[in-house]
């Protein structure tokens, strides 16, 4: 009996101790065998998460240059193996960026961002204009170019989106926000992008159901000769379409996403001018917009920009 447990309790030694041995190597960031001295502060932390998360200001892990092991506890420059012990700091090693990582993420160093990388060098390639990674179907399908357009904050939660180790979600417009909040907005009903207005997905079954709504709802006889000119956020162009309070459809593309650019007018010669003035006013109060036209713009050649998949950037590693 005595013997049985004896090697009971040795089981459980080993199952509780090789969980803490476990936690020992890294933090909740990164898996690593090394801790940074940082140069803000001359103090120590495994990762520069941690750093921010305790400090009141932000360490940049690239102006590192010592480190300690956390096998031998040696004090040291920056390099990939220890040279007391010989441990090996990271799996995935770049001293460029002073990343070490035992995690396999397919981590990379792109030159053009200037940062490291998950997913793959294989999966995505570097954009010059857009400064940024992508995915390599993108350079099949086409997408838009938006100058440094990863260099500007998330427009939903205001965070850094170049640095950010939350993946990015691309839409169509080519503006980016982060993937969590690209989804918040779904599920709270917003399906146009923050910054363009632009629509993020497809919304071919929603402009099928407004135009059911639109025909089972005839406008009264005094409104059914009214017309309104609007401007399309999908397609970015003008037309001129029947007054309707269900929403104004896009002669051009068929979207409901239009705003009026100046109100609403009777189509009619010999309409009165109390009438036109009184619809006039009434525009002005519903739609909340100047009465200035547009007239030019209409005769202007749509460049059209070839349209990509909505696709994620690689996060930072």
């Amino acid at each position: 009996m005595s013997t049985e447990k004896e090697e009971s309790v040795n089981i459980n030694d080993a199952v509780t101790t090789e969980p803490s041995k476990e936690k020992r190597i890294g933090c909740a960031h990164y898996k690593r065998r090394a801790k940074f001295v940082t140069p803000c502060c001359n103090k120590v932390y495994v990762c520069r998460y941690c750093h921010d998360e305790n400090e009141q200001h932000y360490f940049n892990r690239k102006s590192v240059t010592e480190l300690i092991c956390t096998e031998c506890d040696k004090r040291q420059k920056v390099q990939e193996e220890c040279e007391n012990c010989g441990v090996r700091f990271g799996k995935y090693t770049c001293l460029i960026c002073n990343l070490f990582d035992d995690d396999d993420k397919r981590q990379y160093h792109c030159e053009g961002c200037g940062i490291c990388r998950v997913g793959g060098r294989d999966r995505f390639f570097h954009c010059e204009r857009c400064n940024m990674c992508l995915p390599v179907q993108l350079q099949q399908v086409g997408h838009r170019c938006v100058e440094n357009v990863s260099r500007s904050n998330c427009p939903v939660c205001l965070e850094d989106i170049h640095t950010s180790r939350i993946p990015c979600h691309i839409p169509d417009c080519g503006h980016l926000l982060h993937r969590p909040c690209f989804e918040q907005l779904l599920h709270s009903g917003h399906y146009a992008c923050p910054t363009c207005q632009t629509s993020m997905i497809d919304m071919t079954n929603l402009w099928s159901y407004l135009d059911s709504e639109v025909a089972a709802t005839p406008m009264p006889p005094e409104y059914a000769d009214y017309k309104a000119t609007i401007l399309c956020k999908d397609c970015h162009k003008l037309s001129t379409v029947k007054f309707h309070v269900v929403g104004l459809k896009c002669q051009h593309c068929g979207a409901y996403n239009t705003c009026q650019t100046n109100g609403f007018h009777k189509d009619s010669n010999t309409a009165q001018a109390g009438d036109s003035s009184t619809a006039t006013s009434t525009s002005t109060s519903r739609s909340g917009s100047s009465s200035a036209t547009f007239p030019e713009a209409r005769d202007e050649p749509q460049h059209d920009l070839p349209q990509a998949n909505p696709l994620d950037e690689p996060p930072q590693a």
